[in-house]
């Protein structure tokens, strides 16, 4: 190759997860087409498009989840930067949700999910 012997060309971090998020996906890409899409390299434990609460409509993106570390990255190898539904689709590990600070007390349900401005303000 031109770059050597085993020189790779992008920078990938390794997985930790068989966990994969697929971004780049069509509005028209549902469950099952993510779940045929990635099928074939390995045993698919999920495949989930995240939707709008509200209007149900995707998101843009989804997660798959294989039963190892090496389907995962097979399929991170031969899925990224392909096309899905006419999408061009990207493949990488799948971080860990950050955990989100519990309410403050003055603004738990007591106010029912409104906030107080306590601030007076000064008029001259």
């Amino acid at each position: 190759t031109i770059f050597g012997d085993d020189t790779e060309v992008a920078n990938v971090p390794p997985l930790t997860t068989p966990k994969l998020f697929v971004s780049g996906l069509s509005r028209l890409t549902t469950d099952e087409k993510l779940k045929s899409a990635f099928a074939p390299f390995g045993q698919l434990l999920e495949a989930k498009v995240i939707t709008d609460r509200v209007s149900g409509r995707s998101k843009g993106f989804g997660f798959v989840r294989y039963a190892s570390l090496e389907e995962a990255e097979t399929a991170r190898q031969e899925m990224n930067a392909k096309f899905l539904d006419g999408w061009v689709i990207f493949v990488d590990p799948a971080k860990q949700r950050e955990q989100k600070p519990a309410p403050q007390p003055d603004t738990a349900s007591s106010h029912a999910g409104f906030t107080i401005n306590k601030t007076v303000g000064w008029c001259g």
